[in-house]
């Protein structure tokens, strides 16, 4: 059985289409590389996902100017990204931490700084705090959400609505600046 297969779309160019046991339907994500990838259900043929592909064109082309518009806004930080060390993001990063922890009377165990693909920060089930490295380049009210993104959790291991009304109280408009985040995210990360 073939996992995949690479067809070109008119209009698009080349798109990956890839078999998913863990995909109930067919899923097509277009990442900041402008790469367009349709996970397919195993029990559906590849013939049937690009058909749906080609119906969903139209998203697909305005997702492809969507990644341009933002690979060409974010450019200069992805060439500074290399010349960050992780020694500099530790210092920079665990102190305005420390700052935020102690201004809001939060506590955490231990600090990383890593070069994370998908995901800003996290914290663990023991309250360890893991950093991405690239959130040095951020604007300082979108690197201070992500700070007191991960201190939250710390208390509300979850995102539920409790969660939400919190990190709202301490970082003021955060579904707005979560928004800001993800369009550095895409072309960023």
């Amino acid at each position: 059985m073939i996992d995949s297969k690479i067809i070109r779309l008119k209009g698009i160019g080349p798109v990956r289409f890839v078999k998913s046991r863990r995909a109930k339907r067919i899923n097509i994500t277009v990442k900041p590389s402008e790469d367009v990838r349709v996970s397919v259900p195993t029990r559906m043929s590849f013939d049937m996902a690009v058909e749906t592909a080609r119906i969903h064109s139209e998203w697909i082309k305005k997702q492809l100017r969507r990644m341009r518009r933002l690979n060409r806004k974010h450019a200069h930080l992805n060439e500074l990204a290399p010349d960050i060390s992780r020694e500099y993001a530790r210092r920079r990063l665990t102190s305005r931490l420390e700052a935020l922890a102690e201004h809001h009377g939060f506590t955490y165990n231990k600090v990383f700084i890593r070069d994370q693909k998908t995901r800003w920060g996290s914290c663990s089930g023991k309250n360890n705090i893991n950093l991405n490295r690239k959130l040095v380049l951020l604007p300082v009210e979108l690197r201070d959400y992500v700070l007191l993104h991960e201190l939250v959790h710390t208390r509300i291991k979850n995102h539920s609505r409790k969660f939400w009304l919190e990190l709202e109280r301490l970082a003021g408009d955060a579904k707005a600046k979560q928004k800001r985040l993800r369009e550095y995210g895409l072309t960023f990360m």
